[in-house]
């Protein structure tokens, strides 16, 4: 491979290498592993962050009494198999301009831009208690008949994970069920299960509400409403529909006949309202001016174009709520008001607890809170005033004994700005550098000649559209997704596959048109049907999902999750390839 990128024809020991690193860091992705540090390497390391004012003596005393742990995980490995093919010259500069860049149809940083501003807006609307309200109001209507609110919910996932996407609503959802759980006294696991194939499926629908739509859109020049969803909306209704009786049939036994109705009054739930009204706005605007520009001739208006103002807007308006916030209290306190009563100030004014108590259930207690830092989520400090009120003198000691520090600069900005920072924290920040890698890594692969032969073998398997629908659509869901780097790794192979020549310029692909189309939206389906298949390394979602029931004592084992997934993964995957099927001939 030259320089300037160009993509060799034949396999070499370069090749072998890209392969196995390939191999390995999808491996970590999966069982991610926790080394323990040594000390001597461990107490250098805490001493020059010190020097460094990375760390303040607080911060240092109090990590030098653990034993710290380097991961090799969906955060670290991609990024350290990235390090060892650079410095081996398997890939090289243009590997890394694309793989960041893109071409004129893979633009990988429209795909991270999207997702993090939506991103943003959904789990600030989440953090309002907007739809934790709903999901409430959701289930008084469902009163004391167990049958009647398990469908209520399944029906009510569905449809919000349309709007909002997969991770937004595990964010909110789980949660909320588990909630659910412990107050009715039921066993969780069809509840939970249900809102994860309901997340998971409903995410097909638009191309706002997955990264893996964005990708494919992008990297075939789809119209996001004519096109993706035209194909997408029906095997993703209808799959999830027949899904529906397939869940009753595996969990009868476990939804009770009557249960005890909530009684809580649903809307208290929102501790938002003015929140909850503008980021809804904003969410549904943004989509709408995606759908809008992606008619626009020659992809013009690009997807970044769109969602990064409307991700910097929605964080202005955090940093304004958190200050006005401040505001009121700094004024309460130099009348001489207390702090309970400083804190209700901003109560009396917007009918609600304020930006600062966002993304926490009333419900929910100290120690049942998420721990989004083991997730590499961040830390889930509640800064809540309900709960218990953070008062200076709680500060102050840390803050005087120790220097200054940029942790002691991250704990001043959350004691100032505590909506906005949860919010950040809880944004899915490890995608980034996992997924930049993943596409320079499969940048690798395809200059160092895998893509050519993959796709040859993928061109003289699809010789039909039949064939090549159900192959897609399996190899996507079951294969790929859960053992190549979750679904985002899963379809930037897959996409580079099909824009193959080897495949795209196949006599077979040439001759019958509908191959292409079939080998595109099976992809689409899979990527994200794949996130409920058997690892929970299928999609970013399922490693969330695990960890926040874990942290509200809800285990779910990894052999659980695949015995679960295997039936209703093969009866989605098989609907929703059917109908992609029929749609080839019926459109056309």
């Amino acid at each position: 491979m030259s320089g300037d990128g160009i993509v060799q024809n034949h396999l070499n020991g370069h090749s072998g290498v890209i392969l196995a690193v390939f191999i390995i860091v999808s491996a970590f992705v999966i069982w991610p592993v926790h080394i323990p540090l040594p000390l001597y390497i461990q107490r250098p390391l805490l001493r020059l962050l010190k020097s460094c004012r990375v760390i303040g003596r607080h911060d240092h005393k109090e990590l030098s009494a653990r034993t710290l742990r380097f991961p090799l995980s969906l955060q670290t490995a991609p990024v350290i198999g990235f390090i060892i093919l650079l410095a081996t010259t398997t890939i090289n500069g243009s590997t890394i301009r694309l793989g960041v860049k893109g071409d004129e149809n893979v633009k990988p940083y429209d795909v991270l831009v999207l997702f993090v501003a939506l991103a943003y807006i959904s789990i600030a609307l989440d953090g309002t208690g907007a739809i934790e309200a709903v999901a409430f109001w959701v289930s008084k209507s469902g009163g004391s008949s167990g049958l009647r609110l398990f469908t209520y919910l399944y029906v009510f996932f569905l449809s919000v994970g349309c709007i909002v996407g997969n991770d937004p609503l595990i964010l909110s959802g789980t949660p909320f069920l588990a909630y659910l759980s412990h107050h009715t006294k039921i066993e969780p696991s069809a509840w939970v299960f249900s809102e994860f194939m309901a997340a998971n499926t409903a995410s097909a629908v638009l191309v706002s509400s997955n990264p893996t739509n964005v990708l494919i859109a992008g990297s075939f020049n789809l119209n996001y409403l004519s096109d993706f969803t035209k194909y997408t909306v029906l095997p993703s209704i209808v799959s999830a529909l027949l899904n529906y009786p397939v869940l009753l049939m595996m969990f009868w036994n476990q939804i009770p006949k009557t249960l005890t109705p909530l009684q809580e009054n649903p809307w208290s739930k929102l501790r938002d309202p003015a929140g909850a009204i503008f980021f809804s706005v904003l969410m549904i605007v943004t989509v709408a001016v995606l759908v809008g520009t992606s008619f626009v001739p020659g992809h013009a208006v690009e997807v970044w174009m769109v969602t990064a103002p409307a991700g910097i807007l929605a964080f202005i308006f955090d940093l304004g709520s958190d200050w006005w916030q401040h505001k009121d209290r700094h004024a309460a306190r130099e009348q001489g008001l207390s702090d309970q009563a400083a804190d209700m100030r901003p109560i009396s004014r917007t009918g609600s607890r304020g930006p600062s108590t966002r993304g926490r259930p009333e419900s929910t207690s100290e120690q049942e809170k998420p721990r989004m830092d083991e997730l590499g989520y961040g830390p889930s400090t509640d800064t809540s005033p309900a709960s218990p009120t953070i008062r200076n003198k709680d500060v102050t000691p840390i803050a005087e004994s120790d220097s200054m520090s940029l942790f002691s600069l991250l704990r001043s900005f959350r004691r100032r700005f505590p909506g906005t920072t949860l919010t950040v924290t809880r944004l899915p920040i490890p995608l980034l550098p996992f997924a930049i890698c993943e596409f320079i890594l499969v940048r690798g692969l395809d200059q160092r000649g895998w893509m050519h032969v993959f796709a040859q073998g993928f061109s003289n398997a699809c010789s039909t559209p039949l064939a090549t629908v159900f192959f897609f659509g399996f190899v996507s869901a079951a294969f790929l997704c859960p053992l190549a780097g979750t679904n985002i790794g899963a379809t930037i192979i897959l996409v580079e596959i099909i824009r193959n020549p080897a495949f795209s310029n196949a006599p077979s692909t040439r001759a019958e048109p509908r191959i292409m189309s079939a080998a595109i939206y099976a992809t689409a389906m899979g990527s994200n049907l794949g996130a409920f298949s058997y690892t929970f390394a299928g999609s970013l979602a399922g490693l969330l999902w695990k960890g926040l029931l874990a942290d509200k004592g809800i285990h779910i084992s990894q052999l659980k999750f695949a015995m679960v997934n295997a039936l209703p993964l093969v009866v989605q995957t098989t609907v929703a390839c059917a109908i992609i099927y029929g749609q080839l001939y019926w459109f056309e």
